[in-house]
């Protein structure tokens, strides 16, 4: 099993009236739908406002074949649009993460979706170590990874623009390691098709 954590936004349809409910959105559910088109039974582990948005975007989870067990709903939050900055998405510390990876009895794979505070990333990383998990993580331009995360994982970096196309890059990829497909190897298969391919 795939475990994807992250934060889902709520985007609306298009073409619709504001009054029409809000579809699962964001990078975390772009990777955990890729991964799911690709085979891989997926997990999303994370945090969303406990509102009406927030329940149709979980209803919108189910729809698309993910697992949202340990989705933990935030009563100080609102389900955060596509363009919610960072500092106003619903909280994700280091309990919550520890609870939500908690509720799993096994995964194959652990990707960070976004970054962490430090205790929150800490405890990702003893989860998927207790489970013998491979690593992923996304990480803006520019942003250096942590000293134990840049050892036990492997490390992409998000492009600024087209983050529906590398979300599902990530998902394809982290299907391919769920596999077992080595991750040189696991990353060219992902690319095939995508416009990401490994150009000479």
């Amino acid at each position: 099993m795939i475990v994807v954590l992250g934060r889902p936004r709520a985007a609306r349809r298009p073409g619709t009236p504001d009054a029409v409910a809000p579809t699962p959105a964001g990078l975390c559910v772009s990777i955990a739908r890729a991964a799911v088109e690709a085979g891989a039974k997926v997990e999303l582990v994370g945090s969303i406002g406990d509102d009406a948005a927030g329940d149709e975007v979980i209803v919108g989870l189910s729809r698309l074949g993910i697992g949202h067990a340990a989705m933990l709903r935030d009563p100080g939050s609102r389900t955060p649009a596509p363009e919610t900055p960072q500092t106003d998405l619903p909280r994700l510390e280091r309990g919550d993460v520890e609870l939500g990876l908690g509720y799993l009895v096994e995964f194959a794979v652990l990707l960070l979706a976004e970054r962490l505070d430090p205790d929150a990333e800490a405890a990702a990383l003893d989860a998927a170590a207790f489970h013998g998990a491979q690593v992923v993580a996304i990480l803006k331009a520019g942003a250096s990874p942590s000293e134990r995360l840049a050892d036990v994982g492997t490390v992409l970096e998000a492009p600024d623009e087209d983050g529906a196309a590398f979300g599902a890059l990530v998902g394809r990829f982290a299907a391919e390691l769920e596999r077992g497909t080595p991750g040189a190897e696991s990353l060219a298969r992902a690319a095939v098709g995508t416009g990401w391919e490994r150009r000479s």
